[in-house]
């Protein structure tokens, strides 16, 4: 029996890194979609499915080119390439392609994470047929792009221009994809948001889980090579979302009072994302302390977000925000080296927060515009109004909003402190009738 080669070796964990990574996309509609109730749950599985399978069809047919094929335009973006599909031909494929072939079907997966996170933000508002058209010119216009200054290590702008560290691609995944659902959110309106259903726990509890799980292949997979990174990667994965899952517990215990089990998956997942770009430039312990920091700055910006009432979905664009910026600046201070601890100059971290603040900027803009295009062409949003502004798809969230409204007015009279949470009648926290979203104390409020 021959042995196998180290190029064997490293094709074998980048497609079982792909695998892990695909059991993401399914966890991510489950997770964010639970939090909404069932027919939410199902909005975001069909929104993911259907985004994955669009990008994965572009990839193959060109797109992966366009991410880290040869340059099409220097720096910016690769040459769309049909050669992908003819390797893909039994019997085309040789032992030279073998690891090349693994990296392509890793990316392609990373590829699709990307997109289910954004899908998954937007599936409540709009329809499928704009949500087909959105991930199309979205993964032409935006992701591959962004994935090319990141995966196209030798023309990248971000990797190979500036510098910027970002091992398991958090800039086009997280990043970009959290930007550009902000971008429609805003193109839909304040008043396309349809009220939320009861939160499925289940659901919740078994996404988050796929997600904790899948997410070691995303980050140890980047390392691309079974080398002595990899289980510095892979423990680092675990610090970040144990100390992101603990912290957040923590922040709501302090304003809530009462910690759930959503809290401790959103602080895990804000860990996760947050030791993406930096995996492999992180001690263990710096690793504990930036899941943790990612946890407390998601948290607060939740809050925030649920005050201005929109719902579930703008906790997911501030999770992959905040978290991934969070990430990106942490290494300009404390990468093993080259941080501003290390090093003594501020260089990495301008470089870190240029690329990642550009690539957002960019993202929400082109996301907004084509949102626009679609609104007011093909249709965007689920939602209809009548003159009167009522809502003939949702006849009754008007009178839940009035109910919610008057219960609010009545608890005011009886002297009920809607700021502090304290119920003088009940002798307890507001947080123990209705559980956070996302671990926020402002939906308690809400």
């Amino acid at each position: 029996m021959t042995p196998a080669t180290s190029a064997q070796v490293d094709a074998l964990l980048l497609l079982v890194s792909a695998t892990f990574v695909m059991a993401v996309v399914p966890g991510l509609a489950f997770f964010y979609g639970g939090m909404t109730g069932a027919k939410g749950a199902s909005q975001a599985f069909r929104a993911a499915l259907v985004g994955s399978a669009i990008v994965v069809l572009l990839a193959v047919l060109g797109g992966y080119g366009m991410l880290a094929g040869s340059p099409l335009i220097a720096h910016l973006v690769g040459r769309p390439d049909w050669g992908l599909a003819d390797v893909f031909t039994p019997g085309k494929g040789t032992a030279s392609t073998l690891y090349p072939l693994a990296r392509a079907g890793y990316l392609i997966a990373v590829c699709a994470v990307a997109v289910t996170i954004l899908g998954t933000a937007i599936a409540s508002r709009v329809t499928l047929r704009a949500w087909a058209v959105f991930s199309a010119l979205w993964s032409v216009l935006v992701l591959f792009p962004a994935g090319y200054a990141v995966f196209a290590l030798g023309d990248g702008w971000a990797v190979a221009g500036m510098h910027v560290i970002d091992f398991g691609g958090a800039i086009p995944i997280s990043l970009a994809a959290g930007s550009g659902a902000a971008g429609v959110i805003l193109a839909c309106g304040h008043r396309d948001h349809p009220v939320a259903g009861e939160r499925r726990l289940p659901l919740v509890a078994a996404g988050g889980a796929l997600v904790w799980v899948g997410w070691f292949g995303l980050t140890v997979g980047s390392e691309g090579a079974l080398d002595a990174f990899a289980p510095l990667i892979a423990l680092n994965t675990l610090m970040a979302s144990a100390g992101g899952a603990l912290m957040w517990i923590i922040v709501d215990r302090v304003l809530l009072r009462r910690p759930t089990v959503t809290s401790a998956l959103c602080g895990a997942v804000a860990g996760l994302v947050a030791i993406t770009p930096a995996s492999g430039v992180l001690t263990i312990g710096w690793s504990l302390l930036l899941g943790a920091l990612a946890a407390i700055a998601c948290a607060s910006m939740v809050d925030l977000a649920a005050r201005a009432r929109f719902g579930v979905p703008m906790t997911i664009c501030v999770i992959h925000i905040v978290a991934s910026l969070v990430g990106l600046l942490y290494i300009g201070l404390f990468a093993n080296g080259d941080g501003m601890v290390d090093s003594g100059n501020f260089d990495l971290f301008v470089a870190q927060a240029v690329a990642g603040l550009g690539v957002a900027a960019y993202s929400f803009v082109v996301s907004l515009l084509i949102a626009i295009a679609l609104r007011y062409t093909l249709g965007l949003t689920r939602l209809r109004y009548r003159a009167d502004g009522g809502f003939p798809d949702e006849p009754r969230a008007r009178d839940r909003e009035r109910a919610a409204a008057d219960e609010e007015d009545a608890d005011q009279d009886a002297g009920y402190d809607p700021d502090s949470g304290y119920d003088p009648d009940s002798g307890g926290s507001a947080a123990d009738d209705a559980e956070a979203l996302g671990g926020s104390a402002a939906d308690s409020r809400g």
